[in-house]
């Protein structure tokens, strides 16, 4: 399972990664999330998930999860102490190895305090999609 980092998150107009290249000519960006350097773009066709990697983020990995990978969305609000609210989105094909076990883990963003609207923004959006 993997976390997008903690820090400013907010809602963009388009996406930095020039996204676009990869969609169908009837595929429709409809948001697209920012956290730091990676991005959560969700289209008319699902989700793609950008992952910016290593020091310089020259690396990124794209991945995308059609529309019937998606299975559910969830919220873990903050605690008292806690700086942030985890939302999860389970989908198929997010596989994981642990311990010798591979496993369909769900991207899991981590939503800081101060941007909860932005977090229940993408809940709804994604809750639409189901």
């Amino acid at each position: 399972m993997f976390d997008k980092l903690m820090g400013k998150a907010s809602v963009v107009t388009e996406s930095s990664y020039g996204i676009e290249r990869f969609l169908d000519e009837d595929e429709k960006v409809i948001r697209v999330f920012k956290f730091v350097r990676d991005e959560l773009i969700i289209t008319s066709k699902g989700i793609f998930n950008v992952d910016a990697q290593g020091l310089t983020g020259k690396k990124v990995e794209y991945k995308f999860f059609p529309l019937k990978a998606l299975k559910y969305v969830s919220i873990e609000t903050a605690g008292t102490l806690d700086r942030d609210f985890d939302l999860k989105i389970g989908v198929d094909g997010n596989t994981v190895v642990a311990q010798n076990t591979s496993f369909s883990a769900p991207l899991t963003l981590k939503v800081h305090k101060n941007e909860t609207e932005m977090g229940m923004d993408l809940f709804k959006v994604i809750k639409g999609m189901l």
